[in-house]
């Protein structure tokens, strides 16, 4: 199968559960334990527990600043081994199709779990957290530098 088409899907499942505030969707889909790098450290999840409060933040981030669409489109993926994807995309933000931040980049990695895809790196070079948990500050910190945020109505 075209990695690409993998990723993207993948991308789609997180996006979505995010957005719609599915925990359980969202943690169904990382690989623990799950390696986390920002601009300025490596941080490792290894909980399902230790998940929750950055989805939390990023959630309702999402919702606080009226996120109606949630965007990761992929733009490269490949294959680094059978059961390893790498790739990137950029994350979209938009309240009913206006953006509330410039794109950002991030990328990925997925591993194959029996049938599964699931997440077990990533790349935010956008966030400078240097800590697990992350706050909405950490999370929303470039967006804030970004376009100017638009008011929800």
């Amino acid at each position: 199968m075209n990695p690409l088409t993998i990723y993207q899907t993948a991308l789609n499942v997180v996006s979505d559960a995010v957005l719609t505030g599915d925990f359980d969707r969202y943690a169904a889909m990382i690989d623990l334990p799950y390696l986390v790098h920002t601009a300025t450290a490596d941080l490792l999840v290894s909980t399902r527990a230790e998940l929750r409060p950055t989805f939390d933040a990023l959630s309702q981030g999402l919702k606080a600043r009226g996120v109606t669409h949630y965007e990761r489109v992929a733009r490269a993926a490949d294959y680094v081994s059978r059961d390893r994807i790498e790739g990137w995309h950029h994350t979209h933000m938009l309240i009913d199709g206006a953006p509330i931040a410039y794109p950002h980049s991030s990328s990925h990695t997925l591993v194959r779990r029996g049938e599964d895809w699931l997440f077990s790196e990533a790349q935010y070079p956008a966030v400078t957290a240097g800590h697990w948990p992350m706050t909405d500050a950490d999370l929303f910190g470039h967006v804030e530098r970004g376009l100017p945020l638009r008011v929800a109505q």
